[in-house]
């Protein structure tokens, strides 16, 4: 049985928790890494389409914020770190 990485699950269950194919999910990762530079360099994701699934009211003094849901998560992140 492989061992448990440090995140506690295995390869496989993480695959499975996701809702992908374990070999496929294997396949991926081996072609990734492939494409890492030799220095053993990160790949960048910017993430996209991310959406709040409900309603979010931020509070602060007097002042009150409410976003309905579907407003996207980035623009939201992006607004409070400006404040």
């Amino acid at each position: 049985m492989p061992s448990k990485p440090k995140g506690g699950l295995t390869q496989t269950e993480f695959a499975k928790r996701q809702g992908i194919i374990p070999t496929y999910f294997s396949y991926r990762k081996r072609q990734l890494l492939a494409l890492q530079d030799n220095d053993g360099g990160f790949i960048e994701l910017t993430p996209q389409g991310l959406q709040l699934n409900q309603s979010i009211l931020l509070r602060k003094r007097d002042v009150e914020l409410q976003f309905p849901a579907g407003t996207d998560a980035l623009w939201l992140a992006a607004l409070l770190r400006a404040l």
